[in-house]
């Protein structure tokens, strides 16, 4: 008697334990279906036991106040995966010889409970043929009216030999993302998971990512006057380029995201972008005759003279015909390699705090060539030709750290995600000017190294470095469209501080006296000017949920 009351006792202490432990996993969080590809709102599949090759272990009658009191602790119908696992499944190295011997539980010679184990490479499912092909959906939409197959009926418990204790989910060849469209699921998937990985050899649980196109919108940059048909200072001038922003229409680029979980616990992970915002050009081409006047306009400062606008021409009638190009582009790109750490979880959602490396490059060109030919005898001979080009390429790299926060919600089929972060580090501003004039008179010709805008005193190669700030938000909505995939629409928009662009390197104040540059105004000028640039827009795209 003294022996099987301590059996009992032991057995009681045992159960009580277990469930005191589920307990406070339960309240420190250990929600494990947060990251899941099941939804929060899965069905629950029961574990299987088998009966077969097990020793026979005598029980004696319990007494109805113990049985009353064992009923009252709540361990009768405490789930046998009550001990804390993995979200992501680690499948441990089990031999059958490492595996503890079966167990019988019998009473009065009659067996009532038992409890075997299996290795790895044993796992099956012991279903009812009539519930088989019963699978689940993550909400009420994603079924397309498919209508609610009901739960199959408890089954024995077939207890997985996991290193975290009772898995309840030994099963292979099920489909892990809990997705129905229709009556069906996707034909189920391997053991290894849904999506390309699992043909490759690598576990599907171990990444996610994402493929977006990007439409976006740049903050525009305005240029002063290139190209009119009169002086500035003319109320009837017409502007034909220049003095107006540029930049600011639509483009399409793309956003490319891979991730990896580095615990099996899913709660951190590192993540690689990719993302450019599409080329952003302009461009103004005019080809005049004897009708119609085409002139450069500047500003004169020249020493001695009142300053006053000034114009280089490049058509008028009965004095020259010629031609002006005029063509800007501009990129923005950039990457980023954080690491995320969850910091916090509940209902469905979660928080991660990032950190990492961050770059961002804008790079903008100008460049503007002009051709006249003289059709009268005047300051050049008739036939004489006189071509310019000015061009100007601009570079803003940044590298430097990062710090952030991620979010996530799913609800059923559908989630949200946002992220919040903030880029500090290095810019190196970098702007290369060149400019060159070349003249024809009488088959003489001659090639002089100034242009226009771009002459000796702001001509070569100039770059300095300064501290800068990268901010950066994102807000993105997904629907579960497909089996392991969300279909993703979302808002971005992500800016840098103290950028160097084309209106910054631009001086339209120019002194024509340039014989000794060391004499007289030094115009056009290298004192540039810095601003912030950001790039704004949508995306759509297909994310590999986990």
């Amino acid at each position: 008697m003294i022996q099987d009351a301590l059996r009992r006792f032991a057995f009681v202490t045992c159960f009580l334990a277990v469930g005191v432990f589920h307990c406070a996993t339960g309240a420190l969080g250990g929600d494990r279906t947060i990251r899941r590809k099941q939804p929060d709102r899965s069905t629950y599949q029961p574990p299987v036991l088998e009966t077969h090759h097990l020793e026979t272990v005598t029980v004696t009658q319990a007494d109805r106040s113990e049985q009353a009191g064992e009923q009252h602790s709540g361990l009768v119908d405490a789930p046998l995966d009550a001990l804390p696992q993995p979200r992501r499944r680690a499948e441990p190295v089990v031999t059958e010889a490492s595996l503890p011997d079966p167990v019988v539980l019998s009473e009065n010679g009659a067996t009532v409970q038992t409890v075997s184990y299996e290795t790895s490479n044993q796992r099956h499912v012991n279903v009812d043929p009539q519930h088989q092909a019963v699978q689940t959906c993550s909400c009420e939409s994603c079924r397309s009216g498919g209508a609610h197959v009901p739960l199959p009926p408890p089954m024995p418990h077939t207890v997985d030999a996991s290193p975290y204790g009772f898995a309840g989910e030994v099963f292979d060849g099920g489909c892990d993302s809990q997705f129905c469209d229709g009556a069906s699921c996707d034909g189920g998937c391997d053991a290894i998971g849904c999506g390309p990985l699992g043909r490759l050899g690598l576990s599907a649980n171990d990444w996610f990512g994402s493929v977006e196109l990007l439409l976006m919108f740049r903050s525009g940059d305005r240029l002063p006057a290139l190209a009119s048909d009169g002086t500035l200072d003319d109320t009837d001038t017409q502007i034909f380029a220049g003095r107006e922003t540029v930049f600011k229409d639509m483009t399409a680029g793309g956003r490319l995201t891979v991730g990896a979980w580095l615990d099996d616990y899913m709660d951190r992970n590192i993540v690689a972008r990719g993302w450019f915002a599409g080329e952003q050009t302009y461009g103004f081409n005019a080809n005049q005759n004897t009708h119609t006047t085409l002139v450069r306009p500047f500003f004169n400062v020249t020493d001695g003279v009142v300053p006053i606008d000034d114009t280089r021409i490049i058509a008028t009638p009965g004095e020259a015909s010629g031609e002006l190009s005029i063509r800007a582009d501009s990129n923005t790109f950039g990457a980023d390699v954080s690491i995320r750490q969850l910091w916090y979880k509940r209902q469905g959602a979660t928080v991660d705090l990032l950190y990492g490396y961050q770059y961002m490059g804008m790079d903008q060109s100008l460049t503007i060539a002009d051709r006249a030919t003289a059709l009268s005898d005047g300051v050049r001979p008739i036939g004489s030709v006189l071509a310019t080009s000015d061009s100007f390429d601009v570079e803003n790299d940044f590298h430097g750290g990062q710090l952030g926060v991620a979010t996530h919600y799913r609800e059923g089929c559908w989630s949200f995600s946002t992220l919040a972060k903030i880029g500090f580090g290095s810019i190196r501003r970098r702007a290369v000017l060149a400019g060159s004039t070349f003249t024809s008179i009488d088959g003489n010709n001659a090639t002089d190294p100034n242009g226009i805008l771009v002459r000796s005193t702001n001509s070569g190669t100039h770059s300095d470095n300064t501290f800068g700030w990268v901010p950066e938000l994102d807000f993105t909505l997904g629907w579960q469209k497909y089996p392991c995939f969300d279909v993703t629409f979302g808002y971005h928009i992500i800016a840098m501080t103290d950028a160097l662009e084309l209106s910054g390197v631009i001086d339209p104040n120019l002194s024509v006296n340039l014989a000794d540059p060391a004499v007289g105004a030094q115009r056009p000028t290298s004192n540039f000017r810095h601003g912030t640039f950001y790039v704004q827009g949508i995306h759509f795209g297909l994310a590999y949920i986990y």
